[in-house]
C-alpha cells in the first residue's frame, strides 16, 4: 500500500455530514458520512473518522496486512457508525490503533459500544484485531510513521478534535464539526485556528452551512462555507477542502457553492485553490 515518489495522499470516501444520503440528487459529490484515508509519505494508513463511507475503505485494506490507524474526530453516530462494517476489525491479529484525542484512554474505546444488543448482532467481543487506544504526548502530539500529528480541540457540542499531519512532503489538516464562531466560549477561538493551521498545505474543513442558514443553527458545531473561506485565507493555506456537505445539499447546489466560492476567493485575492470533498477523489500533498 505504498505511494507513488512519496507524496501524502488523501482520499475521501465520505464527505456528508450528520446521516448518509444515497440518490440520484448526491451521486456526484457522494452520500455517505465522513471518512478520509490518508496514505503517509512512508505507507503507513491513517483514517479520519469511521462514517458509512469506511465500509468500501475497509474492503480495499482487507487485502493488505498493513497496520491501521483510526482518528476520531468525536464520536457521534455520523463518524463511528460505519466501523462495524469496517472489514480489518475482523481479520486475525491485524493491528487497528484508536485515537480519540479529546476523550481518555477508557472512553475512547466507547467507540465499539454500538456493537451490543439490541442495536447490532455481533458484539465487540466478536472482534478479530488487535484494537489498542494511542495517546497524545504532554504536547498533544504523537508520531505515526514518519508523520507528526498535532491536535486541536474543536467547537463542538461534546467536544473534539482536529488533527494537523506534518510529514516531509507536505502537511494536511483534518478539521471537521468546528463551530467557528460558536455563541459561548470557544475550546479554541478563531485566532487559535489561524497560528494551528498557519501555512497548511491542505485543509479538509467543515462548512455545512450558508450564511444565511447561520442564525437557526448557531450552537451546533459547525461553521459556514463563508467562514472556511476566511479562515483558508487568513492561515495562508495553500487548498481548501469544503467538507461535511449538509445532507440536504445536492449536487446542483454544491456546484453553485464551488462557483461562488471561488469568485470570493478571487475578488478577496486570496491565491487558496478551493474544492469541494467528493467521494473516490484523491488529493496528493
Amino acid at each position: 500500500m505504498g505511494q507513488d515518489n512519496n507524496r501524502m495522499k488523501a482520499t475521501f470516501y465520505g464527505v456528508r455530514g450528520s446521516i448518509a444520503v444515497p440518490g440520484i440528487d448526491t451521486v456526484r459529490y457522494g452520500g455517505n458520512t465522513s471518512c478520509v484515508h490518508l496514505e503517509l509519505d512512508d505507507g503507513s494508513q491513517l483514517i479520519f473518522d469511521a462514517g458509512t463511507g469506511i465500509r468500501p475503505l475497509g474492503d480495499r485494506l482487507a487485502g493488505s496486512d498493513c497496520d491501521i490507524t483510526l482518528l476520531f474526530s468525536h464520536h457521534h453516530w455520523d463518524h463511528i457508525q460505519g466501523l462495524p462494517f469496517f472489514r480489518p476489525i475482523y481479520q486475525q491479529g491485524r493491528s487497528v490503533r484508536l485515537l480519540s484525542a479529546h476523550l481518555a484512554r477508557g472512553e475512547a474505546l466507547a467507540v465499539l459500544d454500538q456493537m451490543i444488543d439490541p442495536h447490532f448482532p455481533v458484539t465487540g467481543e466478536s472482534l478479530r484485531a488487535d484494537i489498542s487506544v494511542l495517546e497524545l504526548d504532554a504536547q498533544g502530539r504523537i508520531r505515526i510513521g514518519d508523520a507528526m500529528i498535532e491536535a486541536c480541540p474543536t467547537n463542538h457540542p461534546g467536544g473534539g478534535a482536529a488533527f494537523r499531519v506534518n510529514t516531509a512532503s507536505g502537511s494536511l489538516a483534518y478539521v471537521t464539526d468546528n463551530e467557528l464562531f460558536p455563541p459561548g466560549e470557544a475550546a479554541t477561538p478563531y485566532p487559535g485556528w489561524v497560528d494551528f493551521l498557519r501555512g497548511v498545505d491542505v485543509l479538509i474543513h467543515d462548512a455545512m452551512y450558508l450564511e444565511s442558514e447561520l442564525e437557526e443553527v448557531r450552537g451546533w458545531g459547525h461553521s459556514s462555507i463563508r467562514q472556511a473561506l476566511r479562515l483558508a485565507c487568513d492561515c495562508d493555506a495553500r487548498h481548501l477542502c469544503l467538507f461535511h456537505h449538509d445532507p440536504s445539499r445536492t449536487d446542483d447546489a454544491l456546484d453553485a457553492i464551488l462557483a461562488d466560492a471561488r469568485q470570493w476567493m478571487a475578488e478577496q485575492g486570496c491565491e487558496c485553490s478551493v474544492t469541494i470533498a467528493t467521494e473516490g477523489e484523491t488529493v496528493e500533498v
